[in-house]
């Protein structure tokens, strides 16, 4: 089963590389035979699967290869190719495509970093945070094992928002010595009702891998957060916000 769905995957990456379409119309015998109520939902489920293995950059030419894996596993096909893919082989495969696609993000990153340090009023942390205030909060100043809540929204180096606590609805809490070095080191530089701007390397943040469909290996990212609490440890009153 597992083998079906790392080719199913790999398979659908193609269309995750692009923008999200509508699944096809069905146009020929063989895909007239699946009832239009399945149709779409089959199409999406490539595509939810391809998602967890974007790393693996597949190219148009390379489809061909993952069809064979998948006619040979999904029908018993024998006869529909000879090479076989381990988790070894597959692994390997997406650590290596996943490097190289994340030091061509790095060198395409590097620019933006540059510029972002030269924006007035930033300051750059040891380990390489940019850190731009906003709004000086009056709050208290969180420790490194504080638990917080905050509101954010997060944005690729272009301005494009993959994530945000304002679309969502609600704020987000987590411990600073449990998230990236990027968010913890830039909100310990914080105070309650105080907002900031965060840009950060890939070593930062979300590293070679990257963050599933949203965020490439190796990209530069930018945060603004406002911290709105202190939240309390277990067995602990709140602390004060003011």
């Amino acid at each position: 089963m597992e083998r079906v769905l790392v080719c199913t995957a790999m398979l659908a990456l193609a269309a995750c590389q692009q923008r999200e379409a509508p699944a096809p119309e069905a146009s020929t015998a063989a895909s007239s035979q699946v009832p239009e109520r399945d149709q779409k939902a089959l199409y999406m489920l490539g595509v939810g699967l391809a998602r967890q293995y974007a790393d693996a950059h597949l190219t148009a030419e390379e489809l061909p290869y993952v069809k064979a894996g998948m006619r040979e596993q999904i029908l018993k096909d024998a006869r529909a190719t000879k090479l076989r893919l381990d988790k070894q082989g597959i692994g390997e495969l997406r650590q290596r495509r996943a490097a190289s696609h994340a030091a061509v993000e790095k060198q395409k990153a590097q620019p933006f970093l540059e510029q972002a340090a030269r924006e007035a009023g930033v300051v750059k942390t040891e380990s390489g945070v940019l850190f731009l205030s906003l709004a000086e909060g009056t709050g208290p100043a969180p420790t490194a094992t504080d638990r917080v809540k905050v509101h954010f929204r997060a944005m690729l180096a272009d301005g494009t928002e993959f994530d945000s606590s304002y679309r969502k609805g609600r704020p987000h809490e987590f411990q600073l010595n449990e998230v990236s070095r990027c968010w913890s080191e830039g909100v310990l530089r914080m105070k309650v009702g105080g907002a900031a701007k965060l840009v950060c390397s890939s070593d930062l943040t979300f590293g070679d891998k990257g963050l599933e469909y949203k965020v490439s290996g190796g990209a530069a990212t930018v945060f603004e957060l406002e911290l709105l609490e202190l939240l309390p440890k277990p067995g602990e009153p709140a602390p004060s916000t003011r």
